[in-house]
């Protein structure tokens, strides 16, 4: 019997209130963000199911993300920088599914858009409280919609919401209503506050990716291509629960997720969550037998730890 939870088990991070914010100039901001944004924010999920969508964004107080695929064969990626470090994002550590759940590869170059294709570098930094417009290659298997859509940075992984394209023009036009140069953290997370309510777009959370070839021309078993270290719940972290669950994965020929079922159990919600993550985050090469790919069974191991959290 496969277990595969609907909802949204997680909890998601709030924005701070800034509770010493009581000073006159708090009520001007609050009226002149919202008349620039046109009417009340739209709302989203921290922990959502992937939908396909040709535009994808993101949101937290650090950084912002905005993914569109163009009826033109083209993609873009728009990055601003609200924090204090220099981020980097190279063509290779971009993980993508289709509606139909192919993995999505982009070719060599990833650039911003003042250089011609030949002279595009595979890996693009932004520097601290900067704005960047990104185009990429594309491969044979490109789709004008994704399903999935997860930055690696670091040892994190952005992991990106679907939204319609009102929205997603609304998302890029606020870019500009966010004062980066002269605004300090907490001034930022309010702005943010105002701007996206106590909702984000998308979720942030740590991973770890092997460096393996997707593809064989040979024969191999499957092979977990990136796996998430997911938050407690709510529950799960007032009852200072831990622990790691093993779940058992039937996969297709494209490395999906077809049947999951966990070996164990754990309390308060952290099954559903592990289950929650493989199935819809967690990216798999499929096994291959004589160069071409098959079904196979696996075995993915979901940890929780304190650290996590954070």
């Amino acid at each position: 019997m496969c277990y595969s939870p609907r909802g949204s088990p997680g909890r998601w991070t709030h924005y701070e209130t800034l509770s010493t914010m009581k000073s006159l100039w708090r009520i001007p901001l609050l009226a002149v963000s919202l008349a620039l944004l046109g009417g009340s924010p739209v709302r989203a999920t921290p922990d959502f199911l992937p939908e396909a969508s040709a535009y994808h964004a993101y949101v937290d107080s650090t950084i912002l993300f905005a993914f569109e695929m163009t009826p033109n064969r083209e993609a873009f990626i728009e990055v601003i920088n609200l924090g204090e470090n220099r981020r980097c994002l190279s063509v290779e550590r971009i993980s993508m599914r289709t509606a139909e759940g192919q993995p999505l590869r982009f070719d060599s170059f990833l650039y911003d858009g003042r250089k011609s294709k030949l002279d595009g570098n595979p890996r693009a930094c932004v520097r601290q409280r900067t704005r960047r417009r990104f185009e990429l290659g594309y491969s044979f298997d490109f789709t004008e919609e994704v399903r999935k859509v997860v930055f690696l940075v670091g040892r994190l992984a952005y992991r990106l919401q679907p939204v319609g394209g009102p929205d997603y023009r609304k998302f890029v036009e606020n870019f500009e209503k966010i004062n980066i140069g002269v605004s300090s953290d907490r001034l930022k997370k309010f702005q943010l506050g105002v701007l996206y309510g106590k909702s984000i777009y998308g979720s942030r959370i740590r991973c770890r990716r092997v460096a393996v070839p997707f593809v064989s021309k040979g024969t191999r078993g499957p092979v977990t291509l990136l796996s998430t270290f997911p938050r407690r719940t709510e529950k799960a972290r007032k009852k200072k629960e831990t622990g790691s669950l093993s779940i058992a994965l039937k996969l297709d020929a494209s490395g999906e997720v077809v049947e999951a079922v966990p070996e164990s159990s754990l309390e308060f919600g952290l099954t559903e969550r592990a289950l929650y993550e493989v199935k819809h985050w967690w990216d798999f090469a499929p096994a291959y037998r004589d160069g071409k790919p098959i079904a196979a069974e696996h075995r993915a191991k979901v940890v929780f730890r304190v650290e996590q959290d954070n």
